[in-house]
């Protein structure tokens, strides 16, 4: 039988720490995921879950930083600039640190939205209606108009 520690600040602080061994989670993520354990099991407010990420992110434990790094590494090869940046944004990472590492991405977009479309399309569509599908195909997975137009030419 496991023990748990009477402390619940210490109990939310180890359920954080669970969830950043498996992987990095950004600054609001993390107390989203947090927070319903807080709440439910915990009766703590959400000020607590802020509290105790911010200890981690002092600690450098928990880094938005990492984090940026780590999702877009994991995204770049399935995905557009578009489409990895709306995503980080909604995870509310700041802006600065989105288009420091979009910029570093720019220069590979070419080759991940070609590796992206050979995957799915043997060949060069052959009519207007082909065009067309493979064109919002690779819109939908985030890659610019004028990247596509140099793949479906």
């Amino acid at each position: 039988m496991k023990m748990q520690a009477d402390d619940p600040l210490k109990r939310l602080k180890n359920r954080a720490l669970y969830y950043l061994a498996k992987r990095e989670y950004g600054f609001v993520e993390l107390v989203n995921k947090i927070k319903p354990f807080a709440t439910d099991e915990l009766d703590l407010n959400l000020d607590s879950c802020y509290q105790i990420v911010e200890e981690l992110k002092q600690k450098g434990l928990q880094s938005d930083y990492r984090f940026c790094e780590s999702y877009i590494n994991s995204k770049k090869r399935k995905f557009g600039l578009q489409k990895i940046s709306y995503e980080l944004k909604q995870k509310e990472i700041d802006d600065f640190l989105i288009e420091e590492f979009i910029e570093v991405l720019r220069g590979e977009e070419y080759e991940s939205a070609r590796m992206v479309w050979e995957r799915k399309y043997s060949s060069l569509p052959s009519d207007l209606n082909e065009k067309n599908k493979q064109i919002k195909f690779m819109q939908n997975r985030g890659f610019t108009f004028d990247t596509i137009k140099k793949i479906i030419k």
